[in-house]
């Protein structure tokens, strides 16, 4: 098994954030990762797996502010979910052919990417990435954003989804750190806010 985690980037006031941690009820360590830009690692619930999108929504609501909710799963995908205004504003998938299986009603087997969109049977899914345009990022980022290396980032591959994931985070000017670790790590290692 590889790598796996999820963790927000908030950009705005830290007073918001730890506003909107309260309100959304979740535990969570806050790390500075750039000017106005943090880190949110939520605890995990049951099975290790941490919510982010609800949280990333209310870290988006204040003015001005920007969220992103990132999920690297086991070292295979990046998936991103971008937040402005409260509302989901950009979706990123490093690899679309990354699937989960399901079946429906009548026992037929239906594929799901990461992002969630299904296809029936005997379909070909799509390659490659999903949204990755750098527009949709840079908000995210600290000046200056180099957004050269960060489309070649989106772009990809990588043999693993966490170096892909630090390679985004580089690129917008922001120490990838304590957006690439589990709630436990960041708690031991004392940074947060």
């Amino acid at each position: 098994m590889g790598s796996s985690y999820q963790t927000i980037l908030a950009a705005g006031d830290l007073t918001d954030v730890r506003a909107a941690v309260t309100e959304s009820g979740q535990r969570a360590v806050v790390v500075p990762v750039g000017e106005r830009r943090w880190a949110v690692v939520p605890a995990p619930a049951d099975g290790g797996y941490a919510e982010t999108e609800e949280l990333a929504r209310l870290l988006s609501r204040p003015a001005g502010a920007v969220a992103a909710a990132f999920d690297v799963f086991d070292s295979d995908v990046v998936v991103a979910r971008l937040f402005r205004d409260g509302r989901g504003y950009h979706d990123y998938l490093s690899e679309q052919s990354h699937h989960e299986e399901a079946w429906d009603d009548d026992d037929n087997e239906i594929l799901f990417d990461m992002l969630g969109r299904p296809y029936p049977p005997g379909a070909t899914l799509p390659t490659g990435p999903y949204g990755a345009d750098p527009a949709a990022f840079v908000p995210l980022g600290v000046a200056p954003v180099d957004e050269v290396t960060l489309e070649a980032a989106l772009a990809g591959p990588e043999p693993l989804a966490e170096v892909q994931h630090h390679r985004i985070l580089r690129a917008l000017n922001l120490r990838p750190g304590p957006l690439a670790t589990t709630y436990d790590e960041a708690v031991a290692a004392g940074l947060g806010v």
